[in-house]
């Protein structure tokens, strides 16, 4: 005969702890940002900002119709070329 423990806390629902942040709880509270900080914040997404835009127009300038059909064409063929081979119902498909 064996007997079983059971234990109440371990039969209860896991109830996820938050912690509570508002207001003076907040470890930030009252600290105020220098200038220094906030202009070095900014330059820094500026810049991040000006490097995005730079890369768009050269994507937009590289892009061409020619490269997309390619592109186009190369995954056509690829997806062809799986479905041929790895078909295993080994059905012929005639392009």
């Amino acid at each position: 005969m064996s007997y079983f423990v059971i234990d109440e806390e371990h039969m209860k629902e896991s109830v996820k702890k938050t912690r509570d942040h508002k207001g003076e709880k907040n470890p930030h509270f009252g600290h105020v940002m220098q200038p220094v900080s906030r202009d070095a914040i900014a330059s820094k997404q500026r810049l991040r900002y000006d490097l995005m835009r730079s890369a768009l127009e050269q994507s937009k300038n590289s892009v061409s119709e020619e490269r997309v059909r390619q592109v186009v064409q190369e995954e056509i063929e690829k997806f062809l070329n799986e479905t041929l081979y790895n078909n295993k119902a080994n059905i012929p498909i005639e392009l």
